[in-house]
């Protein structure tokens, strides 16, 4: 079961594409398929990326004040996937992609 919130499901879909393409392109070249994942998954970090930055922008955000208490509550952007933020997948996804590179080199 995929959990996405707001634009969260994008990371799913721009990362299946952006492996998907660089994928064939690599296995059209002759080339292993592992490289073409690898830097498949390094693209889709960097556009995930953006777009996290984007869509979760802390300006977007609107401050209310609760009557009862006359606490602050500031509501904004909440675009995630599996309860991470869509920027955070920008980090974890290159790092998989380095893994999925350098794993044939350390067997």
């Amino acid at each position: 079961m995929i959990i996405w919130r707001g634009y969260g499901f994008l990371v799913f879909i721009v990362t299946i594409v952006c492996v998907l393409v660089f994928g064939t392109i690599f296995n059209k070249a002759g080339v292993n398929d592992d490289y073409g994942a690898g830097l498949g998954l390094i693209v889709a970090g960097i556009i995930i990326w953006f777009l996290g930055k984007k869509f979760n922008n802390p300006e977007k955000s609107k401050v209310f004040i609760d009557k009862e208490s006359g606490r602050e509550v500031t509501l904004g952007p909440g675009h995630s996937l599996f309860f991470i933020k869509m920027e955070y997948w920008g980090i974890i996804l290159p790092l998989l992609g380095v893994v999925v590179l350098v794993y044939p080199f350390l067997k």
